[in-house]
């Protein structure tokens, strides 16, 4: 058993991250009523999600579209996670209803340095994800080192419920190791069992999805989680 550690502020590992991890639900909606409950359930809980969006050319089990994701009112600030042909195609989209940042799919773009110019150039906040069988040296670094967020899959992309693989945390450790000092997201997974292990590896944000879209009570579920994420073990 290791030490216990209060997520102050201080990153124990002292890499010199500013290490005040969160919590992040996700919502992979296939339709509208689906996608109005979850973010019904989750507003008043908490202040942020991540809305997941996944088209056929991704996954077998595509979501509702962008446009449908992104124009349904919410209280919430969103992340968007782009799962879809050339991302850099809906970042306006995203600016025009307010998206808070907007992570896209690498595997799905032709060009990595012109999805961070056009996210920049309408002042949007933006991120870099890659699959669980993706390497981190498909990330151009040149741009992946200014991203604001660096999203990592835990598990295969495009599918909730999977089982969290831990060499998507070895990713994470090597992009710390790198010295990217902004958030790093992880997706896939995460639950009251993998949750420190994460946070060992150096992830500050957790994406998570079933363990709190399918509990029966999703504030009980919600406060395990915190509870977990107030201490944990290194």
């Amino acid at each position: 058993m290791g030490l216990c550690y209060q997520t102050n502020g201080i990153d124990p590992r002292g890499s010199g991250v500013n290490f005040m991890p969160i919590i992040i639900p996700t919502i992979f909606a296939f339709d509208h009523i689906a996608l109005e409950e979850r973010l019904e359930r989750y507003e008043g809980l908490v202040k942020r999600v991540q809305l997941d969006i996944a088209d056929a050319d991704f996954t077998t089990q595509p979501t509702l579209g962008v446009e449908a994701m992104v124009e349904k009112p919410t209280i919430l600030n969103r992340d968007i996670h782009l799962m879809v042909t050339e991302p850099v195609e809906w970042l306006a989209k995203c600016q025009e209803e307010a998206v808070d940042l907007v992570i896209g799919q690498i595997e799905s773009m032709s060009n990595q340095g012109e999805f961070k110019k056009e996210a920049e150039s309408l002042g949007i906040k933006w991120g870099l994800a890659i699959d669980l069988e993706t390497a981190i040296t498909d990330l151009d670094w040149a741009v992946a080192e200014t991203a604001d967020q660096l999203l990592v899959m835990t598990v295969r992309a495009g599918k909730e419920g999977q089982k969290l693989d831990e060499k998507g945390l070895d990713k994470v450790k090597a992009l710390r190791e790198k010295g990217f000092t902004k958030e790093i997201c992880v997706d896939g997974g995460v639950n009251e069992a993998t949750l420190s292990k994460c946070l060992q590896a150096g992830a500050d944000v957790l994406a998570i999805g079933s363990r709190l879209s399918q509990a029966e009570d999703v504030v009980g579920a919600w406060n395990k989680l915190q509870a977990k994420l107030a201490v944990y073990e290194v």
